[in-house]
């Protein structure tokens, strides 16, 4: 079953004197369940058709359909529960906050949804585990390697339950001990929890794991395999 389609997204950067296409009408279709790949160099588009697909930004043209309706006919209000409640977002930099430990970090955005706070801890401990550091709760990132700062980024996209996972570079930074454990562990999450996740990279290392390869160049999807 069809999750989340892109229909021949557009999107310009205008500036006062010049103006980039970073997209030039790109099409693409994910499946419930899906684990698949948008592979590129960098500035080939990639990160754009995340930030679109996940909503953080809308397109010059075309459209982003969940379940067949066009998400940003969603005002600002209802596409920020979208976000909230239907996808979940990793990035390359992890953006976790040094101050709070490794579990505060996951529970902060089921603090933002106004679950409570024992609830919030139950829940973030949970997925923790899921993702096999139950031993670093206590941990602040700094006191942590990284890909253990990675995998409670996973970790935190993952505790509010989405439907569709968005990674982009998740393991752009790290060695390739690190960047298997990672994406191998996002492998086992989409396989039983039947999350739908899309990554962005340029790391053709991570293709073995794919359902769905997309290669974009220049702004265009040029293959899929």
């Amino acid at each position: 079953m069809e999750i989340l389609r892109a229909e021949r997204l557009v999107k310009v950067y205008k500036t006062e004197s010049d103006e980039v296409i970073a997209l030039k009408g790109v099409d693409l279709s994910l499946k419930q369940g899906e684990f698949s790949l948008v592979m590129g160099a960098s500035g080939s588009g990639k990160s754009t058709l995340l930030h679109i697909l996940g909503t953080l930004d809308r397109p010059t043209e075309g459209r982003v359909l969940y379940r067949g309706k066009d998400v940003f006919q969603l005002n600002d209000k209802e596409l920020a529960l979208f976000r909230n409640r239907k996808v979940g977002f990793v990035f390359q930099f992890h953006y976790l906050i040094n101050e709070l430990t490794v579990v505060e970090n996951v529970m902060v955005p089921l603090l933002i949804k106004g679950v409570s706070e024992r609830e919030a801890k139950e829940r973030a401990e949970r997925v923790l585990k899921f993702v096999e550091l139950e031993h670093r709760l206590s941990h602040r990132p700094f006191e942590i390697s990284g890909g253990e700062k990675q995998r409670t980024a996973i970790a935190r996209a993952l505790v509010t339950e989405p439907e569709i996972v968005l990674a982009d570079e998740p393991t752009g930074n790290l060695d390739s001990q690190s960047s298997h454990s990672v994406i191998s562990t996002m492998k086992r999450l989409n396989r039983e929890t039947g999350t739908t996740f899309l990554i962005a990279t340029h790391n053709s290392e991570l293709e073995s794991y794919a359902d769905n390869v997309y290669f974009i160049k220049d702004g265009l999807i040029v293959k899929q395999t």
